[in-house]
């Protein structure tokens, strides 16, 4: 266990300081967040190991900021060290029962009872409505293997984890648990593991969005910007459509060329006025200027979004077939998932199931699993999926998990809860089809194939922003798809657009 190698090179007392300085440093983020005009109350509910000795030093710290700080012994045995530090930085220890007021008036809340050694059954304290906690490795009540919750664990407002990911954080409960996760790396080793699987949060996105801007984007006209072509849409399912267009446009793509049924174009064209139709004549002529590497009117579209509201009782026409053939990027979603074929493709593809639809992927490909399994292990299903498909995968949930066919792996887990909602997997197919239309944004131009690393890198960018587009609009009230897409420039802009 890499843990125990680096407390074997390093000493406890000295990771335990290197975490706390960690933990008090998300502590100041989340008090700067809501600043007070009196000084801020920090209160540590402290466990009996490293992570209540993660907490007390933390609060130690914390007191030299100028903090007021408040230590509660929430088991019988305490890490000695700690509390001679916090201490001499002039603490207070009291036990639990006797807390329930500073509780109630506390700034924040450091959970620091139990983290990875957690059991289930042990006595968990119950904090006011409405605290303010940030949960020290993992959330006292979650088992941080498993993901498993009891009933009365600590719901954190933010959970930073200390060394790597822990699964547990990932699976079952745990999303709906950790709150903002995020990792505090404490430059452990990993040079002798075979870690697949990387985390992706909105610093690495906006790194990973950076990698191919220039200067010279500036100039850019329309057709440089991305042109996005949408398959989408149905009399018996219309808004898909025109949320899907409006999210395109909204991110700010250089053009949306829309191929809707006749029943529903006017309601797409009012919903998005800045769409240009495209038939099934342009677009056969766009896949044929493409084979031959012309620059014709339709070779212009760089990216394809199929599938939202696709009515998937009536047979599509079978243009949607030929645009599988093509080498264009394109991200497949919703009633499009189900007429995707298996096995190798020359187009870069993205995959966007729910775990119902993976099953329903998977059970195409001839693997039976069921949806308890798929969230007991998502990885290893999202790899069978893009496998099986040639695809890159992304499995929509609470966690989003992107899997490419070598089996590499990313997981972007800062998504809102109140992102499940119907349209807003249309908002992310919005997102992700700007995304890879926009060559200053793949890193390629003209007909040059997108590489699966780099599809991988571009969806889990268009999840994180999805995430925080969530999470900046539940502030200020409930979600909706609409909100979401009226929220979206703004959202595009804290990511660099």
């Amino acid at each position: 266990m890499v843990e125990s190698q680096e407390i074997a090179r390093r000493g406890d007392a000295t990771l335990m300081k290197l975490a706390a300085t960690a933990l008090a440093s998300e502590a100041v983020a989340m008090l700067d967040e809501h600043p007070l005009t009196t000084q801020s109350l920090v209160v540590g509910l402290i466990g009996p190991g490293n992570n209540g000795g993660d907490g007390l030093y933390a609060l130690a710290q914390l007191a030299e900021l100028g903090c007021s700080i408040l230590a509660l012994q929430c088991t019988d045995k305490i890490h000695a060290e700690a509390l001679a530090d916090y201490t001499k930085a002039g603490g207070t220890l009291l036990p639990l029962s006797q807390g329930q007021d500073a509780l109630a008036n506390a700034s924040l809340v450091i959970d620091a009872i139990y983290g990875i050694g957690y059991r289930p059954g042990a006595d968990l304290p119950n904090l006011p409505r409405g605290a303010r906690v940030l949960a020290c490795d993992v959330p006292s009540g979650l088992d941080a293997a498993t993901g498993l919750a009891d009933d009365d664990v600590l719901l954190a407002e933010r959970t930073l984890t200390f060394g790597a990911m822990k699964t547990g954080l990932l699976i079952g409960d745990g999303p709906l648990v950790t709150g903002e996760l995020s990792v505090a790396s404490l430059d452990f080793d990993f040079s002798e593991q075979n870690a697949q699987t990387q985390l992706v949060d909105e610093n690495v996105a906006r790194e990973l969005l950076d990698q191919h801007r220039s200067w010279r984007d500036a100039g850019r006209h329309k057709y440089q910007r991305g042109v996005l072509g949408l398959i989408a849409g149905s009399e018996l399912y219309p808004g898909a459509a025109q949320l899907t267009a409006r999210a395109a446009v909204n991110c700010g793509v250089g053009l949306l060329r829309t191929h809707v049924p006749e029943e529903i174009a006017g309601l797409v064209a009012a919903a998005a006025p800045e769409t240009v139709p495209l038939d099934d004549e342009q677009i056969r002529e766009a896949l044929s200027s493409a084979r031959r590497y012309l620059h014709g009117r339709g070779a212009k579209i760089s990216a394809w979004a199929i599938g939202p509201g696709l009515d998937s009782r009536t047979p599509p026409t079978g243009i949607i077939a030929d645009v599988f053939t093509s080498r264009q990027p394109a991200v497949i979603d919703a009633s499009g998932l189900e007429l995707v074929p298996t096995g190798p493709s020359e187009q870069p593809r993205v995959l966007t199931p729910h775990a119902k639809e993976l099953r329903m992927l998977l059970r195409r490909a001839g693997v039976s699993v069921t949806t308890e399994e798929i969230a007991t292990d998502p990885v290893r299903w999202t790899r069978w999926a893009a496998l099986a498909y040639n695809a890159v995968v992304l499995l929509k949930g609470p966690t989003s998990y992107i899997v490419a066919p070598n089996g590499s792996s990313l997981v972007v887990c800062h998504g809102a809860a109140q992102l499940a909602t119907a349209g807003s997997g249309d908002v992310l197919t919005g997102i992700l089809g700007y995304l890879l239309s926009d060559s200053s944004i793949t890193g390629v131009s003209g007909l040059q194939t997108v590489s699966n690393s780099r599809m991988m890198e571009l969806t889990a960018c268009a999840a994180s922003i999805h995430g925080y587009l969530g999470r900046i609009t539940a502030k200020d009230g409930t979600v909706s798809a609409s909100r979401l897409i009226d929220r979206l420039p703004a959202a595009m802009k804290e990511f660099g657009f």
